[in-house]
């Protein structure tokens, strides 16, 4: 069996039931960080879903595969968003290494094109991506080194990039090997970001 849609498949039930998960625990503790976090999970999982339902219906990878590219994005549009509403607005949010990290990640996407064809996919996959590194950098150095939901964050940024990197250069996705490795990794690591929430909202 192709291992692309066995992992596509092990993708989607996870993130749905961290999705459930998540809509839970917002109905329980009233706190719209959770909401934010569901529709992220539910957004990548419905871009998968896309994907998998090419797969198998088709047999072959999409040549043109638009609709999951703007379901990943909107992923990361409610991921920048749930790391906005734990801002202290209070605070000065000017941060040089903070920017460092955030255009050096935009300058990868930008210059590998790193998220499809379309120019103006990936500027806003380079924006949005580089706006949650800046964030979760400025957090951590305001928190001393602390925060491990922003490091958990800046992980799945980091792993994201380097799944799309790898992709470059693996021509058999039928079998096991370094992409899927890292695919799983990244399944987890979203996964991961739910109770790190619940530790971060019990520690206040």
């Amino acid at each position: 069996m192709n291992f692309e849609l066995i992992d596509n498949c092990f993708q989607i039930a996870v993130l749905l039931c961290a999705a459930l998960a998540a809509i839970a625990v917002a109905l329980r503790h009233k706190d719209r960080r959770f909401l934010i976090l569901a529709l992220f999970y539910i957004c990548v999982s419905m871009g998968t879903l896309y994907w998998v339902l090419h797969l198998f219906i088709f047999g072959d990878i999409p040549q043109v595969f638009y609709v999951s590219e703007v379901s990943w994005l909107a992923a990361y549009l409610f991921l920048l968003s749930f790391q906005m509403v734990r801002i202290d607005r209070g605070r000065p949010m000017v941060s040089l290494p903070s920017l460092f990290c955030a255009l050096l990640t935009a300058a990868v996407v930008l210059a590998f094109r790193l998220f499809g064809p379309s120019y103006f996919v990936s500027a806003a996959f380079a924006s949005v991506m580089s706006a949650i590194v800046y964030l979760a950098v400025w957090r951590l150095r305001c928190k001393g080194g602390g925060g491990l939901i922003d490091g958990g964050l800046l992980l799945c940024v980091g792993l994201q990039i380097l799944l799309f990197v790898t992709a470059a250069f693996i021509e058999d996705f039928t079998r096991f090997n370094l992409y899927f490795a890292v695919d799983i990794t990244l399944t987890f690591s979203f996964a991961a970001l739910l109770p790190l929430a619940l530790r971060e909202v019990a520690e206040k």
